[in-house]
């Protein structure tokens, strides 16, 4: 969990944290995401309602969107493609607003679920290719071209029935070549999707655990091997698994309480979480403190 109390500061490749001061949010931090095209800048989501630009030159909002649900998760479009500069927004009242930093104005509105979005993901094979997932159990691809914009709804039995999951979808990642989208949902099950053909790859990844949260943060990792590992967050314990054969190949515990998110180091190759990191190379079997 992110708490409003403080705000990241960048300072000589370190990382510490400061007091809040007059600028900021008004209530906790759901998201933060680095802009992908200049390290000087980044995004906060909040349930205070909206979405703050940040310059981490002068540590103050520079830029902020207002919206009438809690904003329960950010993504910037990836790196040079043609929608750089949009953040899409997922919301606790069935909405994906997408933001234009450009301009400071929101660009467009995409509907299709039928209550709150808990993640969305921007394709990383079609800069225009736009995922979500939410509460109703659907995940959703989109084209934000369109007016018609969703394209496929992603369904557990490649049928007709727009279901993804039999329950809120908690989280999905997209593995680092944009060929998979893996996703855990609230009927404690994690399914593997073709992003391409937008079919259930039906690999079985066992029945896990029940999850009290209302959304998390996964992470897959990248150049370990193809298409990477899953790292879960279920509870206080973060569980690893083999994306092509569903195998459960570990679990990394140090937490007492729920573990809300975790992040994949693609420089050093290490899995950040809270406040614990762990090294790749060991799958968990040691540990420091940050």
């Amino acid at each position: 969990m992110i708490w409003l109390l403080i705000k990241l500061i960048v300072e000589k490749n370190c990382l510490r944290y400061a007091p809040k001061r007059n600028s900021g949010h008004a209530s906790s931090i759901n998201s933060i995401k680095w802009y992908p095209l200049d390290t000087g800048i980044f995004v906060t989501g909040s349930s205070d309602k909206s979405v703050q630009v940040w310059d981490t030159n002068e540590m103050k909002a520079v830029e902020k969107f207002t919206f009438s649900g809690y904003v329960y998760h950010t993504d910037f479009s990836p790196r040079n493609g043609k929608t750089s500069h949009l953040i899409a927004t997922a919301l606790s009242n069935d909405q994906i607003r997408l933001c234009d930093i450009r301009t400071g104005s929101h660009s467009h509105t995409l509907r299709g679920h039928c209550s709150a979005v808990n993640n969305v993901v921007w394709s990383k094979r079609n800069s225009n290719g736009l995922m979500s997932c939410g509460q109703d159990g659907k995940i959703i691809m989109w084209d934000i071209r369109k007016s018609n914009a969703a394209m496929h709804y992603f369904d557990r039995e490649n049928g007709s029935s727009q279901m993804a999951h039999g329950g809120s979808v908690f989280t999905m990642s997209q593995t680092e070549g944009g060929l998979f989208l893996v996703s855990h949902g609230q009927d404690q099950h994690i399914r593997c999707w073709d992003i391409i053909s937008g079919e259930n790859t039906m690999i079985n990844f066992g029945v896990t655990p029940s999850v009290q949260a209302n959304k998390v943060n996964s992470a897959i990792s990248v150049n370990s091997c193809y298409p990477g590992l899953l790292y879960l967050p279920l509870n206080s314990t973060i569980a690893i698994y083999d994306i092509l054969s569903g195998q459960h190949v570990n679990d990394l515990t140090a937490h007492f309480k729920h573990v809300t998110g975790v992040c994949f180091d693609n420089v050093g190759f290490e899995t950040f979480f809270m406040l614990k990191r762990w090294h790749n190379s060991s799958l968990g079997t040691t540990s420091s403190r940050i």
